[in-house]
């Protein structure tokens, strides 16, 4: 059915699903807010100071960017797991969750009386993600990380930047919201997994390999050659003159990628540049002089006149958007898209325990 075809009604697939969620910060917070967005119930549990993402700036109206953005539409409860009373009454509540996910260093569930083992004795259907730097297991598996850490040792940090270059720490977290959405693929398969065995499982997310589950043709390099990819020197990224990006007359930048035979031949006569076409993976003086011809050409206009000349053609190029402008072009939430499931953002991020008397029972709160 294409999407402009009558419809039935569009449905939350996960309504129904009841997510205990321990994380902080971005990794499952970002995963738990996915999941909540296509309908499942989120209840977020947070120590008494509260998740350190409701202090990371910038803070509108009081309260953090961050935390509004990875956490609207969930129910905030406040715990202190220290505490054998709010322990108890968190281990009944997450007993009786469809999925428990957590982003603690591996054995502090268990310490605590709330890892897996524990909390699938009393419920055989729970679904448990662990997010975590580098799993369960392993020499590393202890070990203190970040974003940055995870894409090091993954292997991605070494080919990201220029040729002979430092090494560019990207504008974004890729290994957070890799695991991010590796804990909400978890979670999805294991939900389908249930509804054949009747059981959940353990489902356990490592950051650096949701890094490596990005790096597929890199990896396939490595795997066929021996060689680790050359750092802003490969077929995409940044070798030849086909695939990369130019400055332009306003220092900006547009992203050429026309790959493609058609394409390259497209841009060439585009640019009146046709003794090019033949030579589109030269290698030696002639790979040079391509992509130093192509760097003229494009510095001699704006990236906007760039994209207004080359609109509605095959050619593969793009203005490189500042963020503010890639939003208003995209214009609706970085989500799937689907013909008969529809996401629903929560209006708002929960206040600190908003929800822990609704859930915990006044009993959990007494000293």
């Amino acid at each position: 059915m294409n999407p402009g075809d009558t419809a039935p009604p569009a449905v939350r697939p996960l309504e129904g699903v009841r997510v205990v969620d321990f994380t902080q910060l971005l990794p499952g917070p970002a995963a738990t807010r996915f999941l909540a967005d296509f309908g499942a119930e989120v209840i977020k549990i947070e120590p008494p100071a509260g998740d350190p993402a409701r202090f990371v700036p910038p803070m509108v109206d009081g309260e953090s960017a961050l935390f509004a953005e990875i956490n609207r539409g969930k129910k905030s409860v406040v715990a202190d797991l220290k505490r054998d009373r709010d322990r108890q009454a968190v281990l009944a509540l997450a007993s009786s969750a469809d999925v428990v996910m957590e982003g603690f260093r591996p054995g502090v569930m268990d310490r605590l009386g709330l890892g897996y083992a524990a909390l699938a004795a009393r419920n055989p259907r729970l679904i448990y993600v662990a997010i975590t730097g580098f799993g369960q297991t392993g020499v590393d598996a202890l070990r203190a990380g970040h974003d940055v850490n995870y894409l090091a040792l993954a292997g991605a940090l070494d080919l990201i930047g220029l040729p002979a270059g430092p090494l560019a720490i990207p504008g974004f977290q890729i290994a957070d919201i890799g695991g991010a959405l590796h804990a909400v693929m978890g979670t999805l398969l294991a939900l389908a997994a249930r509804e054949k065995t009747g059981r959940g499982q353990f489902v356990d997310v490592s950051m650096t390999n949701a890094v490596a589950s990005l790096m597929l043709l890199p990896l396939a390099i490595f795997k066929a050659t021996g060689c680790s990819p050359r750092r802003g020197d490969e077929r995409l990224s940044g070798r030849y003159g086909c695939y990369g990006v130019y400055e332009t007359a306003d220092r900006r930048w547009v992203a050429v990628g026309a790959l493609e035979p058609k394409f390259w031949a497209a841009l060439c006569r585009e640019l009146d540049c046709e003794e090019f076409i033949a030579d589109q993976f030269a290698e030696g003086d002639r790979r040079k002089a391509i992509r130093s011809h192509l760097a003229a050409v494009f510095r001699t206009r704006t990236a906007a006149e760039w994209e207004e000349r080359f609109r509605g053609k095959d050619v593969c190029v793009s203005a490189a958007l500042t963020l503010a402008e890639a939003s208003a072009y995209r214009n609706d939430p970085p989500l799937p898209v689907m013909s008969g499931s529809r996401p629903e953002p929560g209006a708002r991020s929960p206040l600190l325990g908003e929800h822990t008397r609704e859930w915990l029972g006044s009993s959990a709160l007494k000293s």
